[in-house]
């Protein structure tokens, strides 16, 4: 809290009269990334075909997580990390946003499975997890330090594993 109250310019107290308490103003943080800048994952699901989709969102993510405007990784992996022992509900709201990430692409999938896109016998969950946890390592990587060249080309090994060709 002292780091943002630095940073604003302002007074601790002025920061919890406007927010409330931390885990109050990391809700609001967290309402405002997923609003705004990881909507690139809404436009990937937004995708008419699987193929598009599953291009879009490697695509996407890759442009997110290299771009200057913002800290490399993503906020729903970072920020549940690197929380402490006390921040709990942070943790609770990072896995749960990171859930509904992958109800949004298992949704994505059966969509495709309807249009006879994706293959009955492959099971929708274990393919939902699959690709969220690329897509993750992304993020991971980004972390790391790798510049938005080498995502990219790490996200065409995963695509050409994943029979994906351009």
């Amino acid at each position: 809290m002292s780091d943002l109250s630095q940073a604003m310019g302002i007074h601790p107290s002025s920061i919890y009269a406007a927010f409330g308490d931390k885990q109050a103003l990391f809700g609001l943080a967290a309402k405002r990334y997923a609003d705004v800048p990881a909507q690139y994952m809404a436009r990937a699901l937004g995708q008419p075909t699987l193929r598009e989709f599953i291009l879009a969102a490697f695509d996407n993510t890759v442009e997110f997580l290299g771009s200057k405007e913002h800290p490399s990784s993503c906020f729903t992996l970072t920020g549940a990390i690197s929380c402490g022992i006390d921040t709990e509900p942070a943790k609770v709201l990072m896995r749960e946003m990171r859930l509904q990430n992958e109800v949004a692409i298992k949704a994505r999938l059966l969509k495709a499975r309807n249009a006879g896109e994706f293959p009955k016998e492959k099971n929708l969950d274990d393919y939902t997890r699959y690709l969220s946890s690329l897509l993750s390592g992304l993020a991971v990587q980004a972390a790391n330090g790798s510049t938005k060249a080498e995502l990219r080309r790490t996200a065409e090994v995963a695509l050409r594993h994943l029979g994906i060709e351009r």
